[in-house]
Order: structure tokens, then sequence, then C-alpha cells
């Protein structure tokens, strides 16, 4: 195995030398020297991990969906959850990394305030707050404060509260009381108090023994990774038993995860970002050009390539690379309209299974339209460029280099000359710059393999009046259309180690360095011997001592993890102000 510069997605180097010496290059793939490849897998107990890059513990934000399950689970189903969340921000090409570089606005942390008073009241009022110690003449009672905010509070801080945090919250609840005459009330202020506080609104690390994070974050980064949802309360429990320290012990707590329904939210929530599927928020088309575009369509072709992935990978627990070849899927009215395929009779929820008979010319995610359809950036027409970029870095974790400035697209953009009549003639006129054809030599062979579905996911044969030619090459192997490619592409072994590597960055909130290597390379051979499925890659990473991994605190973190919403957590709310 060979690494190149920093970290970041990872590219086998000899393929795309080949193709383009433009093209920054490093490698996760298991060379073929490796003594680990093709051996039986041992019990991750006595494997002995190689050690990862070092990375302080830190602060990752929550999300929309994310902050809404923690309010579900703290306090149960049926709370409204007011005002509007600020955008994500996706870093080295996941959110879940981005979540560690986000701060809070002005106006953020002003919604926040409104959030939370408004939960916690009606949370109070609607009986979604369990109190039977509360006075019934409405007066303040500390011992009762302290139990219900000590409960609450470790739901909402994912850890026990410390002494000064508790003692706090109750001094506030007590001067609600007193102001308001109502206890209930007095506690939805000591509650909001929570609910506003850094120690909630982000997943807060702190640092343990030596080297790695201490359990609470542990099983925080843990229940992120297979729930996209904070730890419930077994898990809290599991916890302060010290099971999380327990090799055995842990691992009977993350098969209890992985077995729990949640656990397909989580994976969800993991393709959903790696996919980008947030740039689906506001995405336009021409409505002249492609009327059957909506944004009941756009949610059913999310819908449609999430329950795919899941009756595949989880259900049946497939072969992650069948996600390229795989005909079976799910449809409903519109999705079967767009497809030109009889509409199977739906369930309740009005989707039903399907199979892609052998005469479609439809196999796998990337002839389904969210794949497809997924292009903020071209609203009349496909982009066989932005296709082959999407699939060289999100699937095979291959970094394609931003086009040089000043780039004259006008050939590729001028769809009515007569002398370029197709997006192929056209991008191949366009790679006659010696600027231009490192790049798109790379992205375009696989993007023009799909210029055979439109910029919607319908099929055609033709661009205009000329006949579409979909052949290509894949690592110097030729093939027909969107099936040969994605043939190859299954059997690239660049595929899985992008999973690897995606699932590791997704779970640490950081990019792979050049020291994650070999922790990576070993991973990817326990995937490979597990018949490469997704939930044993799961389980693995959740098992491993890479995910509790750290660098010893400094100073100013020691600092800030005895004291946490003053140091790091309160610079996030004074630069907001």
């Amino acid at each position: 195995m060979r690494l190149f510069a920093k970290a970041g997605p990872r590219l086998r180097a000899a393929s795309v030398i080949a193709l383009a010496t433009s093209v920054a290059i490093t490698a996760f793939a298991p060379s073929s020297a490796s003594p680990v490849e093709s051996q039986a897998i041992a019990p991750q107990a006595s494997v002995r991990e190689p050690a990862i890059a070092p990375a302080e513990a830190g602060l990752r934000r929550l999300n929309e969906v994310q902050y809404a399950r923690a309010i579900e689970q703290t306090f149960g189903p049926g709370l409204k959850i007011p005002g509007r969340f600020e955008p994500p921000l996706r870093e080295h090409g996941l959110l879940a990394i981005g979540a560690a570089h986000v701060t809070v606005t002005p106006t953020g942390l002003e919604q926040y305030e409104l959030r939370g008073r408004q939960i916690a009241a009606d949370a109070v009022a609607g009986g979604h707050v369990a109190m039977p110690c509360a006075p019934k003449d409405g007066t303040f009672s500390a011992n009762c404060a302290r139990n219900v905010l000590g409960r609450y509070g470790r739901m909402l801080y994912r850890r026990p509260l410390k002494d000064g945090e508790l003692s706090s919250v109750v001094a506030l609840t007590q001067a609600g009381t007193q102001a308001s005459g109502s206890f209930a009330k007095g506690l939805a202020a000591g509650l909001s108090r929570l609910l506003v506080s850094p120690n909630f609104i982000f997943r807060v690390e702190r640092n343990g023994g030596p080297g790695q994070i201490d359990d609470w974050s542990l099983a925080t980064r843990i229940s992120f990774l297979l729930w996209d949802a904070p730890p419930d309360e077994a898990l809290l429990d599991a916890v302060a038993r010290g099971d999380l320290a327990d090799k055995a012990r842990r691992a009977a707590v993350i098969e209890r995860m992985i077995a729990s329904p949640r656990f397909e939210q989580g994976v969800r929530a993991f393709f959903f970002d790696m996919f980008g599927y947030e740039q689906f928020q506001g995405l336009v088309k021409d409505q002249a050009i492609y009327p059957k575009f909506s944004n009941d369509l756009v949610k059913d072709a999310q819908e449609q390539t999430l329950r795919t992935l899941v009756s595949l990978l989880i259900v049946n627990k497939g072969d992650y690379r069948d996600i390229f070849t795989t005909r079976q899927t799910f449809l409903n009215r519109n999705l079967a309209a767009l497809y030109r395929v009889p509409a199977p009779t739906a369930a309740m929820d009005g989707w039903a299974p399907f199979t892609f008979p052998t005469t479609e010319p439809r196999a796998g995610i990337l002839s389904l339209a969210a794949f497809l359809m997924l292009d903020p950036t071209h609203e009349g027409k496909s982009s066989p460029t932005i296709r082959g970029k999407t699939v060289r870095e999100l699937l095979l974790c291959q970094p394609v280099p931003a086009p040089p400035p000043n780039v004259n697209f006008s050939i590729v953009q001028d769809d009515s000359n007569p002398l370029y009549q197709t997006a192929r003639q056209r991008l191949l006129a366009h790679q006659e710059s010696p600027a231009c054809a490192g790049c798109h030599r790379v992205t375009d062979p696989i993007g023009l393999s799909l210029e055979n579905y439109d910029a919607t996911g319908g099929y055609r044969t033709h661009e205009k009046t000329a006949l579409i030619d979909a052949s290509g090459t894949f690592d110097g192997k030729p093939y027909s259309g969107l099936l040969g490619l994605t043939a190859l592409l299954r059997e690239s072994p660049d595929v899985t180690s992008c999973l690897v590597q995606r699932v590791f960055e997704y779970a640490l909130g950081r990019e792979a360095r050049a020291l994650d290597a070999d922790w990576l390379n070993q991973a990817n051979a326990r995937f490979s011997a597990q018949g490469n499925r997704v939930p044993e890659l799961m389980r693995l990473i959740a098992s491993s001592d890479a995910i509790a991994a750290t660098r010893p605190a400094t100073t100013a973190t020691a600092a800030s993890s005895s004291s946490p919403d003053q140091a790091a957590l309160t610079s996030l709310y004074r630069r907001a102000r």
C-alpha cells in the first residue's frame, strides 16, 4: 500500500495516474502483499489494532434531526420543535465532520433560547415530565427538583450532571417557583436552562483514561453511529455500571443496539450523509423540460434509495457491493410513472417491493432517480462530469480537483451547435484544452455511461435526434452502458475501502489521515472477510479501540473538561453574541 499527500479521500494510485497526472491521489485499498488479505477473520478481541492518528476530544453540534430525536427520547413523542435551525456544514465529504466545525450565530443562539424555553414549558404543561414528588401546594422542593432535573439532565447532557451544574438549575427552579407561585413553572425554568446549554446542543467529548475519551463520551459516539440518536437510559445505565470498560460487556451493549429497530435509522442517517442528500433541499429542475419533476418526486427518490439500501444491507444482510447491481428496489406510483413500469400493488404507505426485469436498463443505485437527479447546478440537463465526479468522490473516495480558474465552458454549455450534438461530443472537444483534459478524463467516462438517463432519472436513447453512446472504460477495462459500468464497480476494491473510510470518518467526526492507514487496511480486510456486510462493519468500528481514541488532554482542554460551560464551550456563545 502507498499513501500520498494528506489524509482525505483515498485512491489507488495506478489506475488514475494513467488517466490524469494532475489528480492528487492516496490509497487505502489493501495491497496484494497484505498479510491479512483473504485469511479467515479472527475474533475482534484477539486482533491487535494498529494505532490511529491522535485527535483531541471535540464538540459536534446536533443537527435538526438529532435534536428532535433527543427531545423525543427525553420527554416522549408529541412535542413540537419550534423555530428554524441553521444549515449544517459539509467538510471533507461529510456533514458529520462539518458538525465539529460549526458554531452558533447570534440568530441561531436566539432560536435555541426561544426553542428551549418553549419546549420546557410545553413538556411540563403537557405531562411529558414525570414529577411524582412535586408538592401539591406548588411550593418549592429542593429534593424533588434535584431528582427531576438530575434524571432529565442526564438524558439531555448524555452524562450525569456535575454537582455545580445541578445546583445551578435547582437554584433557577427555586427562583422561578417563587416568582410564579408554581413549582411546575419553576421546574420549566430549570429545564430550559438545560435545553439551551451547549452541553445539550453540542456533543461534548471529554478525555478519560490515557489516550481515550471517557465512557460517557464513548457511549455518545457509539449511539450516534448506530442510531443517529443520543444514548437511551439503558445505555446510560450500562455506562454507569462500567459495561463499556469491559470488552465482553461492551460487545453485549453493541449487540442490543444493532438488534434494535433504531439501527435502521442509524444506517439511513449514514447514507443520507454519505450521499449528500441535504442537497435535495430546494432542488429545482426546468419544468418546461421535466414537467413530472416535483417536491414529492424528490422525496420519493430519496426514500426509494434508502429503502433499497436498508432492505439489501440490513434486512437481508447482503454484500455492500451489490448496491451497484441489485434489481430489487421499492416503488410507488410517482416513481413507476418516471421509470415507465407498471405500478405495483402498494402497501398502506404507498410503497411496494419491485424487481426490475432483465429487459429493463436499470440495476443498482446509480440507475435510481435519487442519484441521477441530485445535481443542484444543472436545472435543464444532465451533467456527465458532475455524475462522474460524484461516483469518484462519494463511492470510491477518489478526490477530483476543482477546475482551474477562467475555464472556457462555452463548448460544453452550447448544446445547439450542430458539430457537437451530444454531451460526449461536447466534452471531447472541451478536453482538447490541456488545462481541462486531466480531470475530465477521470470523471467523464463514468458520467457518459449514465447519459441514457436524463436529469430526473428518466430513460432515453437519444439526445435530441442523436443516438447516445454510453460506452466507456473503467480501470482500463471496456464496458457498454450503465450495467457494464456497475458490474466493474462492484468488483473494484476501492468500493469497499471507501465505505470503511467513510464509516470511520463518520464515527470519529474527522477526516482520515495518513497515520490511520494501517487501521483502515486491517478493518477493510476484516470487512471483506465478513462478506462486506454493513452491520459487521458498524459492529467492528463500534467495538474498536479507535472509536474511543483521543490525544491526551492539554492543560486548557483539561480545564474545560472539568468546567464544560466555560472555556471552549462558552466561547461558542461568545462568538455568537
